[in-house]
């Protein structure tokens, strides 16, 4: 067999054409193209070419058409006859030689989880026979793969619920670091599983009952945290108190308030906790909500009467809707939309884009359906920061919503 491993570009070329085939193994017409004459500089450039397109035909691997007349010396197209033997010609297995190896390699350890940890490995095995990478992992990397897999699969068997990161990934793979690596792999796989695409990675974190370290839950209300030695925690400290995840065992609700409001935005629960004064438990949820803040929210609602309304404030957009419909699924009692409205994001609003993304929210039972209606399917749609309105009141006069 031919030696062609020196990496120059007739090697390039055919390695390129075994690449379309194996993308495309079931194509009616067989994978071919044209030589760039224009990268072979020298005719010694030219002439090892011509020799290695030679070499893969007389090898059955490809068939080389030339051109004609006065173009009879150069080649015009190198069309790809047996895909194997081109794979051997090059000195190297095909790809669905090494996908179906890495698979093997891979199997056991997906076996170890749930039966949709071994589905993906299906589902990736066949893209890499294709030459594709699959979740930015090709075939080529083995180790990568089982690493990932290995948490797939702890994952899969709630080997990571109540831990942090660090330590689920010391766990699962001897490796503190291991979870870093793949985290945003990781999301985006569970994110499917969990019937959140795209969702962000806290959120898929939160239904894992994972947590990169919780963090403290900002809030301004009728809530305190009692130890052994007294109050750890008041919740009517001014500008707002935080509570840790961990000290929610040991929180109570001191007094009914008026209102229980989470806020998405950082700059306008800082105005809300300073300007407005009405009695109401206020809660930061950073965008989505960590799992500490759906805990401390979910006991809170429980002990305070369904009268007291519950609302969220939030941005007028894709984001902020899916965050009002994420507490809706999460909680036990959904908010109702505070100072999110069609009317004031059309009057204080920025011109956007439809989004056809929030369909499923549009079409739901949800409280802000109708708003996704409008954000999906809109024809003068408009999207609205709530840091671009002023805090109000949560009741009903000033909701707005």
């Amino acid at each position: 067999m031919t030696d062609v491993r020196t990496t120059d570009a007739g090697v390039e070329f055919l390695e390129r054409l075994l690449e379309r085939s194996e993308r495309n193994p079931d194509r009616s017409r067989r994978a071919s193209a044209a030589p760039e004459y224009d990268r072979l500089s020298t005719a010694q450039q030219v002439s090892r070419f011509h020799d290695q397109m030679a070499a893969a035909e007389r090898f059955g691997a490809v068939e080389v058409q030339r051109g004609k007349r006065d173009r009879g010396h150069l080649i015009e197209r190198v069309r790809v006859r047996d895909p194997e033997l081109l794979a051997r010609h090059l000195g190297r297995p095909t790809a669905p030689a090494i996908a179906q190896r890495v698979r093997e390699e891979l199997l056991p350890i997906a076996a170890a989880g749930q039966p949709w940890v071994g589905a993906l490995l299906d589902e990736m095995s066949a893209r890499w026979a294709r030459s594709e990478a699959a979740y930015r992992l090709t075939s080529g990397q083995a180790d990568a793969a089982k690493e990932f897999f290995t948490l797939l699969a702890s994952i899969s068997r709630q080997e990571a619920r109540g831990l942090d990161a660090r330590t689920f990934s010391q766990k699962a793979t001897n490796d503190t670091k291991a979870f870093d690596r793949h985290a945003s792999r990781l999301a985006a796989v569970l994110g499917v599983r969990i019937g959140k695409p795209g969702a962000a990675a806290d959120v898929v974190w939160a239904h894992l009952g994972l947590e990169r370290f919780s963090h403290p839950v900002h809030l301004r209300g009728p809530v305190a945290v009692e130890g052994s030695k007294g109050r750890i925690v008041d919740g009517s400290a001014k500008p707002f108190a935080s509570i840790h995840p961990e000290m929610l065992s040991q929180l109570s609700v001191l007094e009914r308030p008026t209102a229980i409001l989470t806020i998405e935005n950082y700059a306008s629960f800082n105005r809300q906790v300073r300007e407005i004064e009405d009695g109401s438990l206020v809660v930061y949820t950073g965008g989505f909500p960590a799992a500490g803040i759906i805990e401390l929210l979910t006991k809170v609602l429980a002990v305070v009467p369904a009268e007291v309304p519950f609302l969220h404030w939030g941005d007028v957009d894709a984001g902020g809707v899916r965050i009002f419909r994420y507490l809706e699924e999460s909680l036990p009692r959904g908010p109702r939309p505070h100072l999110m409205t069609k009317e004031l994001a059309e009057k204080a609003g920025s011109p956007a884009e439809a989004d056809p993304s929030l369909a499923s929210i549009a079409r739901s039972d949800s409280l802000i359906g109708g708003l996704a209606e409008w954000l999906a399917f809109g024809s003068d749609v408009r999207h609205l920061e709530q840091e671009a309105l002023d805090p109000a009141p949560a009741s009903e006069l000033g909701r707005a919503g």
